[in-house]
């Protein structure tokens, strides 16, 4: 297994959920470089229940937390975000996410 090499992961406003638990893990295991934006704050599961009919017509629904995601050291990412180590442009294109990527990105941290 290969834990030398510089590993940079490039997260955005959009990153959400199971990836950034993901990102938190990687970033405070001091595995990996988080750089882009801060992300979107996912950090609950929710189901959604019908409440019901009412002359044929549905009546809505109430969203119930079943779950919240955290971190490995339990830190709650929800409304909060993974804060990256190192903000860049992300809008780099698809292509070429290495040109977010500015040199320092790359140097390990200790």
């Amino acid at each position: 297994m290969d834990l030398d090499t510089p590993l940079v992961l490039l997260v955005d406003k959009n990153t959400a959920s199971a990836a950034e638990v993901f990102t938190a893990a990687m970033k405070e295991n001091n595995r990996a470089t988080v750089a882009g934006e801060q992300t979107f704050g996912k950090g609950i599961v929710q189901t959604i229940r019908q409440l019901g009919f009412e002359d044929g017509e549905k009546n809505g629904g109430v969203a119930v937390t079943v779950a919240r995601y955290e971190t490995p050291q339990h830190h709650d990412i929800n409304k909060q975000g993974i804060p990256v180590d190192v903000k860049t442009n992300v809008d780099c294109g698809k292509e070429d996410a290495l040109s977010c990527l500015p040199n320092e990105a790359f140097k390990r941290k200790s």
